[in-house]
């Protein structure tokens, strides 16, 4: 059967509205991990500026592999309401298909807030109980990108499983949500097993792994036992790691002057997953995620830094020495001792 599509993101989307806050602080540990955003209480707080856009983890990476010259469509559920409408025409202006789009009457399109505060978001998120059906016609793909779906989306699980089973042609890539990664590995086993690419931060890798303090390596290869055959872990400014193969990558932060983060993962995910679809190896890979995400730090939301295929192959041309770094296991423990030596600098000051 001949494929339609490239590619075909399943997740839930939303309308954003992203809030440029002025006025806040940030309170961290002393390892400047688990941090809050905290504002004054009971008060009126000044914004700089406010916007809406359309978003969603499977949304995101949909809009950018158009915009890398393949053909994707989307799988989404929208309200029968103005939100909904601007979702679905953002998506037709970036040319993703919307024939599989969900409407449904019964429920809004899920809104979320992002609070973006000195180039990094905190969001409050709501995902409506819809009614979750795999599309027909999802055959006439290569790829699927799965990622977040509200806790009733989770019904897609054995669904999705079931078809990837029968169609094993068929290549994943997977970024768990919110609701699924409260599942836990186990529950999660299935879809991992299945999983071409399994795309998750450091703090996400942590809670699938079952570990905390371990080395990105370790994190890695444990998750990559569970089923995934490629394992891509992010984090944040510190940069990304990849286990493919038996061969375990870091690359840092592409050149670029952050603004707001949202949306970055997606774009490394959608980055380097063109990049393997492409036939590129694991480390050429990473250097199309890190410029794609390091691009949509550089704009409000998620979507108006991802770049074409020739923003891509240009930038990267002119960045040949910004490269993927091979690590042993050796490299790999004095990276974690440099870090951890930096954070102790920062608490002494």
């Amino acid at each position: 059967m001949k494929a339609n599509y490239d590619i075909i993101g399943i997740g839930d989307c939303t309308l954003d509205t992203f809030v440029i806050l002025e006025e806040a602080n940030v309170h961290c540990n002393l390892n400047h991990e688990d941090c809050q955003l905290c504002m004054s209480f009971a008060n009126k707080i000044p914004y700089q500026s406010m916007v809406q856009l359309s978003a969603g983890n499977s949304n995101n990476v949909s809009v950018g592999m158009s915009r890398l010259g393949f053909k994707s469509a989307f799988y989404g559920t929208v309200g029968a309401d103005e939100h909904g409408r601007i979702i679905l025409n953002a998506l037709k202006k970036d040319k993703v298909n919307t024939s599989m789009m969900s409407i449904q009457k019964k429920f809004p399109t899920n809104f979320h807030i992002v609070l973006s505060f000195k180039g990094e978001r905190t969001i409050l998120i709501k995902h409506q109980p819809y009614a979750y059906e795999l599309p027909p016609n999802l055959a006439r793909t290569n790829w699927i990108y799965f990622s977040s779906v509200g806790e009733s989306g989770l019904s897609l699980h054995p669904k999705l499983v079931k078809f990837l089973q029968a169609n094993a042609h068929i290549k994943m890539a997977f970024n768990p949500g919110t609701f699924q990664l409260r599942l836990g590995m186990e529950k999660l086993m299935p879809l991992m097993r299945r999983t071409e690419i399994l795309f998750v931060n450091k703090e996400e890798a942590e809670l699938l792994a079952g570990r905390n303090g371990g080395s990105m390596e370790k994190l890695a290869r444990v998750l990559h036992k569970h089923g995934p055959k490629i394992v891509v872990i992010t984090d944040g400014l510190n940069g990304s790691y990849c286990f493919d193969r038996g061969n375990f990558y870091y690359i840092g932060i592409y050149p670029h002057r952050p603004i707001e983060a949202t949306g970055a993962g997606d774009a490394f995910a959608t980055g380097f997953t063109a990049a393997m679809m492409r036939g590129l190896g694991a480390d050429e890979a990473m250097r199309w995620g890190a410029r794609n995400g390091a691009s949509v730090a550089t704009q409000i939301g998620p979507q108006a830094g991802l770049v074409t295929k020739k923003e891509m192959l240009n930038s990267l041309g002119a960045h040949k020495q910004f490269r993927a770094q091979l690590m042993n296991a050796e490299k790999a423990a004095m990276k974690e001792r440099i870090k951890a030596g930096a954070a102790q600098g920062r608490r002494g000051r």
